[in-house]
C-alpha cells in the first residue's frame, strides 16, 4: 500500500469514529472505498474495546494534554492516533491489512534501533558480538550506484554526482550497489539473524522497541506507541502480542533509491497479516 494510503486509513478512521459518535457532522476529505472499508473494520474493534464514548485525535492535530501542535519525532513518530478513554490515553499506530512494517531505516538509525534493545543482554561475550554487528550498521553505506541507474546518471550529466560514483566509465567499486549486494549483504544479514536467533531476549526487547519507540522517540512526547490498531484488531503492544508477531518476523536489508541514488535500509516486517 502506497504511504499515502496509510496516512488516509488513519484520518479516515478519526473522522468515521467522530461521526458516528456525533461529534462531527461530515467528512473533510476523500477516501478511497478500500480506505473506507478498512477504516470501517478498525471502528469495529476500538468500539468493541471502548464502547462509543471515547476522544480520537490525529498525531497531526492538537492534542489536549499531549501536544498544541501534534506529535513530532525525528524520523517519525509510532503515535498516529490518539484516543482517550476514561482516564487512560492510549497512542496507536495504525497499521493497513496484510503485512505490517515494524522499522525501515539506514544504518545509523538501525543501529540506534538496536542499541536501544542491547539492555536485555546480560551475557558480556553476547554483548560484544553485538557492539561489532551495531558498528557494522553503522558504516553501512547511504550513497550507492547500481548498474540499472548507471546511463540515467551519465546523461543527467552533473559531473559532482558522476565524479562521485563513476571513473574512467565504471563505477567505484566502494560505490557499486551490486559490489556491496554482493559481498557485504550475506555476511552482514549472516549475524544478524545468528544473533536474533541465539538471543530470544533481545529478539523481544528488538520487536518491542521497532513497535513502540518507548527508547529511541523518548524525548519525544507522545511519539511512542503502547497500542496498535488494523482491519483485524486492536492490541495493547505488551509481552504477548510480541510473542504473537515473532513466528511472522523477517528481516532483510533492501535498497531505498531516490533520484538514481540508492542506500542500503534495514527493515523489520511481518510475513502475512497479524
Amino acid at each position: 500500500m502506497a504511504a499515502s494510503q496509510g496516512v488516509d486509513l488513519e484520518w479516515a478512521i478519526v473522522e468515521m469514529s467522530r461521526i458516528i459518535m456525533g461529534k462531527q457532522t461530515k467528512m473533510t476529505k476523500k477516501y478511497s472505498a478500500d480506505v473506507k472499508k478498512q477504516a470501517e473494520d478498525c471502528i469495529k474493534h476500538l468500539f468493541n474495546k471502548f464502547g462509543k464514548t471515547f476522544d480520537i485525535y490525529h498525531s497531526d492535530e492538537p492534542i489536549p494534554g499531549v501536544s498544541a501542535k501534534g506529535i513530532f519525532a525525528k524520523p517519525e513518530p509510532k503515535t498516529d492516533i490518539v484516543i482517550f478513554s476514561k482516564s487512560k490515553k492510549y497512542f496507536v499506530s495504525v497499521k493497513m491489512s496484510g503485512g505490517i512494517q515494524l522499522a525501515s531505516g539506514q544504518g545509523s538509525s538501525t543501529a540506534e534501533l538496536f542499541e536501544a534493545a542491547a539492555d536485555s543482554l546480560s551475557n558480556s561475550a553476547q554483548k560484544k558480538v553485538l557492539t561489532s554487528i551495531i558498528k557494522e550498521l553503522k558504516t553501512m553505506p547511504t550513497r550507492l550506484l547500481s548498474q540499472s541507474n548507471y546511463q540515467r546518471i551519465m546523461q543527467e550529466g552533473n559531473e559532482k554526482v558522476i565524479s562521485e560514483f563513476i571513473k574512467k566509465g565504471k563505477i567505484i567499486q566502494d560505490k557499486d550497489y551490486e559490489y556491496w549486494l554482493e559481498n557485504n549483504k550475506p555476511q552482514l544479514m549472516s549475524a544478524l539473524l545468528k544473533f536474533v536467533q541465539n538471543n530470544d531476549d533481545f529478539f523481544d526487547a528488538l520487536v518491542g522497541e521497532a513497535l513502540t519507540g518507548e527508547k529511541t522517540l523518548k524525548k519525544f512526547k507522545g511519539a511512542t506507541a503502547n497500542s496498535i490498531i488494523s482491519p483485524s484488531g486492536f492490541y495493547e503492544i505488551n509481552s504477548a502480542y510480541v510473542n504473537k508477531l515473532k513466528p511472522k518476523i523477517k528481516m532483510d536489508l533492501r535498497a531505498k533509491s531516490r533520484g538514481g541514488i540508492s542506500s542500503i535500509a534495514f527493515r523489520i516486517e511481518t510475513k502475512g497479516s497479524v
